[in-house]
C-alpha cells in the first residue's frame, strides 16, 4: 500500500493541452470519471481533481454524475463501454452489488477499472485510492473525548451506507469505545440527501429528546452545518463537529456553529489517482496484477484557531469545469 503525506501541487493541469470530452475517433484514449454526487463539494473536488490530472497528461475524458443513484451508475458503466472508452474511473453510490455485473462486463470488453474507494467484489480494479475515511473518523473521535471531557451523552448522524463513507463512524466509534467509554452514543440518525437542510431537523429532534446532549457528530460537513444552526437557534452550548473540510464547513467554524472539522484532502487523491492512470495508459508502468492500493493520509484539523489558514479545493488545483 502506498502512503500519500504530502499535498500535491496545485494548478500542474493548467499548463497542458486539454481533450475535454470522449471522442473515440481520434484514435487516443478516453477515460470515463463515474461520480457518486457532484453536488456535494469534497466528492467534486475528487472528480475535478481527477479530470485535472488528466488533462495535465492531455488525456480526454469525459463525466458522468449518479446523484447518489446507483442505478444511473449500472447505465454509465454500460455507457462508457459502448462509447469504447480505454478506463473508467468510479467512486461507487451505493451497494456494490449492483455494479459488478457492469464492471464484469467493462473488464471483459479490455477496459481498465481504477476506483475512488473499494470496488466490493470486483478485483480487476488495477488502482483503487481509499480517501482517509477512517482517520477522519479516528481523529474527530480523538478530539471528541478531549473536548467533552469522555463522559456525558452524544449523538451521531451519519449517511448513506457506501464504502467511502463507512469507515468514517465505524472509526469514530471505534476510537471513542476504546479512548473514553465513558462517553455515551444515545442516538444515531441518518441524513439522506446529507446536506444542511436535512441535517438541521434531525438535530433539532435530538436537542428535544436529550436535554443533556453534550455533543453531535456530523458526517459531514453540510450535515454539521444544519446542526449547528439548530443548536444556536436553540440557545444550547453543543458542541458540534463535521468532516470534509470543506467551505461551508469553515464557514461554520467562522460563525462559531461548528466546533471542527477534518480535511479530506479530496484533490491529492483525485490528482494521484489521474497519474496512475495516465501512467498505465501511457505505457510508463504496467498494469499491476493485483489492486494497487494508495491511502491518502495525514488529515489537517480545522478550527478556529487555524481557520485563516484553509484554503478552498479549487484554489488547491484549477478546476477543468465538468459540471
Amino acid at each position: 500500500m502506498t502512503n500519500l503525506k504530502h499535498l500535491l501541487l496545485a494548478g500542474a493541469a493548467a499548463t497542458a493541452a486539454f481533450t475535454g470530452l470522449a471522442n473515440a475517433q481520434d484514435g487516443k484514449p478516453v477515460v470515463g470519471i463515474i461520480g457518486a454526487n457532484y453536488a456535494i463539494e469534497a466528492a467534486r473536488a475528487q472528480y475535478e481533481s481527477v479530470a485535472a490530472g488528466l488533462k495535465a497528461r492531455g488525456i480526454a475524458y469525459k463525466f458522468l454524475d449518479a446523484q447518489l443513484d446507483i442505478n444511473k451508475q449500472v447505465a454509465h458503466i454500460d455507457q462508457f463501454v459502448d462509447e469504447g472508452v480505454a478506463a473508467i474511473a468510479m467512486d461507487i453510490a451505493g451497494d456494490p452489488n449492483a455494479v459488478l455485473g457492469p464492471l464484469m462486463r467493462a473488464d471483459a470488453a479490455g477496459v481498465k477499472i481504477f476506483s475512488i474507494g473499494g470496488t466490493p467484489g470486483f478485483d480487476k480494479t488495477l488502482v483503487q485510492v481509499n480517501m482517509p475515511s477512517r482517520e477522519l473518523g479516528v481523529k474527530s473521535g480523538e478530539y471528541m473525548c478531549e473536548v467533552t471531557g469522555g463522559t456525558g451523552d452524544i449523538a451521531l448522524i451519519e449517511a448513506i451506507e457506501i464504502p467511502v463513507l463507512t469507515p468514517r463512524w465505524d472509526g469514530f466509534k471505534d476510537t471513542i469505545k476504546e479512548k473514553c467509554p465513558e462517553l455515551n452514543i444515545v442516538a444515531i440518525e441518518r441524513a439522506i440527501p446529507d446536506d444542511a437542510a436535512t441535517g438541521r431537523p434531525l438535530a433539532e429532534n435530538l436537542l428535544t429528546r436529550f436535554p443533556d446532549l453534550k455533543a453531535i457528530w456530523s458526517m459531514n460537513d453540510g450535515i454539521a452545518l444544519g446542526a449547528g444552526l439548530a443548536a444556536k437557534s436553540s440557545g444550547r452550548d453543543v458542541i458540534i463537529t463535521g468532516l470534509n473540510g470543506e467551505n461551508q464547513g469553515l464557514d461554520g467554524i467562522k460563525q462559531g456553529v461548528i466546533s471542527a472539522s477534518w480535511d479530506m484532502m479530496p484533490t491529492d487523491g483525485g490528482m494521484v489517482l489521474a497519474g496512475r492512470i495516465a501512467d498505465i495508459l501511457e505505457g510508463k508502468t504496467p498494469a499491476p496484477e493485483t489492486t494497487e492500493v494508495i491511502q491518502i493520509s495525514d488529515v489537517a484539523t480545522w478550527t478556529k484557531d487555524n481557520v485563516a489558514d484553509w484554503k478552498p479545493y479549487d484554489q488547491r488545483v484549477e478546476y477543468p469545469g465538468l459540471q
